[in-house]
C-alpha cells in the first residue's frame, strides 16, 4: 500500500480513536470507516498493536512539532521558566487537542524512545539546563501530567484557575535548583 493511502488509514484511526475512545479503537471501526474489509487493513498494519504504536508514534511527532513552534516562538532573551512554560503548555496542548491519542501514548508501558526523539526534536531546549536532576524532571513530568489527566476528564471543580495551577506548577518546578 502506498505511503499516502497509509497515512490517510492512520488519519482515519486517529479520527475513530477521539470519536470513539480508546476503548472503542477497533480494526472493524477503523476499516468500515475506511470503506475497507478488515483483512485489507491488515496490507499496512499488522495488528491492532502495531495500529495502536503508529497511532502513539504520531502522537510524540505532534509533541514534538507543537514543542518546537513553542520554542521557536521564544525571544533568545526567554528565561529557563520561559522554556518551561513552553515545554509545559505544549504538551498540556496536545492532551487537551487530542485526548485520547494523550491517553493511547501514556497508559501503556512507557514509550522511552519515543519520548526522548520527539522531545530531541526541539532542539532549542536544553534538558540538562532547565531541569539540574532526573529528580526535578521527573517531578515536572509527574506534577504536569497530573494536572492534564484530571484536567482531560473534568475532575476539577469549575471554581478552579486551571491556567494558575499550571502557572504554579511551573514556577514551583522552575525554582528547584
Amino acid at each position: 500500500m502506498s505511503e499516502p493511502r497509509a497515512n490517510e488509514l492512520l488519519a482515519i484511526a486517529l479520527a475513530v480513536l477521539e470519536e470513539e475512545g480508546l476503548e472503542k479503537l477497533g480494526v472493524g471501526t477503523i476499516s468500515r470507516r475506511a470503506g475497507i474489509k478488515p483483512p485489507s487493513l491488515y496490507k499496512q498494519f499488522t495488528s491492532k498493536a502495531d495500529i495502536e504504536q503508529q497511532l502513539s508514534d504520531l502522537g510524540f511527532r505532534l509533541w514534538a512539532r507543537e514543542l518546537a513552534a513553542a520554542s521557536a516562538a521564544l525571544p533568545p532573551t526567554a528565561s529557563r521558566r520561559d522554556h518551561i512554560a513552553a515545554l509545559a503548555f505544549s504538551y498540556r496542548a496536545l492532551g487537551r487537542g487530542n485526548p485520547q491519542l494523550f491517553r493511547l501514548m501514556n497508559e501503556r508501558p512507557l514509550l522511552g524512545p519515543q519520548l526522548v526523539s520527539a522531545v530531541g526534536e526541539a532542539g532549542a531546549i536544553d534538558y540538562g539546563e532547565l531541569f539540574p536532576t532526573l529528580t526535578a524532571g521527573m517531578s515536572f513530568w509527574a506534577w504536569g501530567h497530573g494536572i492534564l489527566m484530571l484536567e482531560i476528564v473534568g475532575r476539577f471543580p469549575p471554581e478552579v484557575d486551571l491556567d494558575e495551577m499550571w502557572n504554579t506548577m511551573i514556577d514551583s518546578v522552575g525554582s528547584i535548583e
